[in-house]
């Protein structure tokens, strides 16, 4: 087992990444950082929330109302350039619209466990990264769009013809992590196969459409207990959990999406003893 400990002190958690290897992105003395999840780690989170501020096209910006009780106040929600990519709106970026009319959109399907299926819109030099975001175990590009109008407007309408979610919560993905791979596999093979068929979508067929399994991203997890703090081995994330073992070789995972907008502070003296 690895034995380095890392010791995070107070640090303002402003996100989480496990696309590659799970990281934490935090403000500190007013500066933004990273830090990546690795060895031994012990970590606990303030139970009180401040907003995490927005990030920009340029840059990540502290809260200007200094909010507390909220991860992200309606101010900086609006602000955010999130928006820009979730949802195309470009009310507080409008500099951004003519570069985003130059990008390549696409629609995909992405498989969670043996019977949840959602449809998601990304750019195409994102595609990989944000089935990894998700924790999608199997994926599948669909459709492209040259810019983002027509692209929003299809996915709409994949959704309704198809049943598609649009989001899949924590909790279902923490409850898939064991499934039938040949049954999620089949199951987005088939959604693939109506969309192909659809002359509907022919003139927007992604050029080259094939399954992908990501399995091998994620740390192979048994029954892992949920907890809110961490302490142990890193074994790597899924999604937004995040899994470490414990000395008696127990499985824990914690929702990392959860501690946005806390504070990273050390375990508490009871949490350090369950290792």
């Amino acid at each position: 087992m690895n034995c380095r400990m890392h010791i995070f002190p107070m640090k303002h958690i402003l996100g989480f990444s496990s696309a590659e290897h799970p990281k934490l992105i935090f403000r500190e003395d007013g500066k933004v950082g990273e830090q990546t999840f690795e060895g031994e780690t012990r970590l606990g989170f303030t139970p009180s929330l401040a907003c995490i501020g927005y990030k920009s096209d340029v840059a990540h910006h502290a809260c200007p109302n200094r909010a507390l009780n909220a991860k992200q106040c309606p101010t900086c929600q609006f602000q955010d350039v999130a928006r820009v990519y979730t949802v195309g709106d470009f009310t507080c970026y409008p500099n951004l619209y003519d570069e985003c009319q130059k990008e390549t959109y696409v629609l995909y399907v992405a498989q969670f466990g043996a019977d949840l299926t959602k449809l998601g819109l990304t750019r195409q030099m994102r595609m990989h990264t944000r089935w990894k975001e998700q924790g999608a175990d199997f994926a599948a590009p669909l459709l492209s769009f040259q810019g983002p109008d027509d692209a929003y407007k299809a996915e709409q309408l994949l959704q309704h013809t198809f049943d598609l979610a649009n989001a899949v919560m924590m909790r279902q993905k923490i409850s898939r992590l064991k499934f039938d791979k040949s049954k999620a596999e089949a199951k987005l093979a088939k959604i693939v196969e109506r969309v192909k068929s659809n002359p509907a979508f022919s003139s927007h067929l992604y050029e080259s459409i094939s399954i992908h399994d990501l399995s091998s991203h994620y740390p192979n997890v048994e029954n892992p207990e949920i907890v809110d703090f961490i302490g142990g081995e890193i074994m790597g994330a899924k999604s937004d959990w995040l899994f470490f073992e414990g000395a008696s070789g127990q499985h824990y995972a914690i929702n990392m999406r959860q501690q946005i907008g806390r504070f990273a502070t050390l375990p508490q003296e009871g949490a350090q003893q369950l290792f």
